[in-house]
């Protein structure tokens, strides 16, 4: 029978995500460094020893928790167009102080802006915590003003739960966050459920 927690990749429409590894910090360090993208990163401008440093120990633990059959507690994955071109990265992490909470996140080159790449992701993303951690609950967040990502986060079920004024410090200027969340029942499952089983995450 077909483990989808065996999987390294999934398609979905135009895109592809797989687990990402060390061969993507390049791409990763380009993508942080567009203006664009740092802006609405309160842990930008990295340099690429940075992203290195930071990713590095993440994608060596991914890569020996899958050599052992299990499920990343930190999923980190690589988006590319069915090309291969790199598209941008998107993360499903486990929130410490939440069981079987999960929190998502993800970053996309501009040329993947506009092209709903962001609203694919971030269903792979649901799916994927549903699907394969058992995710009770799902959370994201973005600094105020970031109207694409608070609209995506929203596009997927996650409500406003409230903000944190000043909480995030970038550049010597305090930002508010905004802070997204919902329990798994109250999103369209029968959406995500779709997405797993048109991505393969749902066992066959």
């Amino acid at each position: 029978m077909y483990d989808s927690r065996m999987s390294d990749a999934w398609t979905h429409e135009t895109e592809r995500y797989r687990y990402a590894n060390r061969e993507d910090i390049p791409a990763f360090a380009e993508l942080l460094s567009d203006p664009e993208v740092d802006r609405w990163l309160w842990f930008t401008p990295m340099s690429l020893d940075a992203v290195r440093e930071y990713f590095g120990p993440l994608l060596d633990r991914q890569a020996k928790e899958r050599a052992a059959g299990e499920t990343p507690r930190t999923a980190v994955f690589t988006v590319e167009a069915l090309n291969g071109e790199f598209l941008g990265h998107g993360a499903v992490v486990g929130v410490e102080a939440s069981p079987n909470g999960y929190e998502i996140g993800f970053q996309l080159m501009r040329k993947a802006w506009g092209r709903g790449v962001g609203t694919r992701l971030g269903q792979f993303l649901c799916a994927y915590a549903i699907e394969l951690c058992d995710a009770y609950r799902i959370e994201g967040g973005c600094l105020e003003g970031n109207t694409g990502s608070a609209t995506l986060l929203q596009k997927l079920g996650l409500q406003l739960e409230g903000t944190r004024p000043g909480y995030r410090l970038k550049a010597g200027i305090r930002h508010t966050e905004l802070c997204f969340g919902s329990e798994v029942h109250r999103l369209d499952t029968a959406a995500l459920r779709r997405v797993a089983d048109a991505t393969g995450l749902s066992s066959q």
